[in-house]
């Protein structure tokens, strides 16, 4: 596990997505919005702290952001749990999409700079209505 020494203080401000970094938009495939979003975690630092934990919210659910919200504390979770794989890595594969409908998952295998290698999947939905309509958006990420 990749320790973070320069964590900015609680009462910092959260990260801005990278400038020029997408947001989500219908015309995104499934398999577009994870390779967004495991893009943005693996140069996590740039250009500065938990920009790409940033970035990879955009891209979450509605829901999903009512369960793992606000910023801050996503940041958190990214960093303290089974996700801290995902930052920083040094190579993802992606295995096949399936899409059913309005609902698709992603496998995706990470290597971890350490040689470590860890599958998640991407769970992700379609949103049928609000400011979202349309856009393929993620629900979970489940570690295997």
């Amino acid at each position: 596990m990749v320790a973070f020494a320069n964590k900015p203080p609680s009462s910092a401000a959260p990260p801005e997505p990278p400038h020029g970094f997408p947001v989500p938009g219908p015309e995104f495939s499934p398999e577009q919005v994870v390779q967004f979003q495991v893009y943005a975690l693996q140069h996590n630092e740039d250009p500065q702290h938990d920009a790409g934990i940033a970035a990879a919210f955009e891209f979450a659910s509605p829901a999903n952001r009512e369960a793992t919200g606000p910023l801050t504390r996503f940041i958190s979770l990214v960093h303290n749990g089974q996700y801290a794989a995902l930052l920083n890595a040094i190579s993802a594969e992606y295995g096949p999409t399936c899409i059913d409908g309005e609902s698709a998952i992603q496998p995706v295998l990470i290597t971890t700079r350490t040689g470590d290698r860890v599958g998640y999947v991407f769970v992700l939905s379609r949103q049928a209505d609000g400011p979202f309509e349309g856009c393929w958006m993620t629900d979970a990420v489940i570690p295997q």
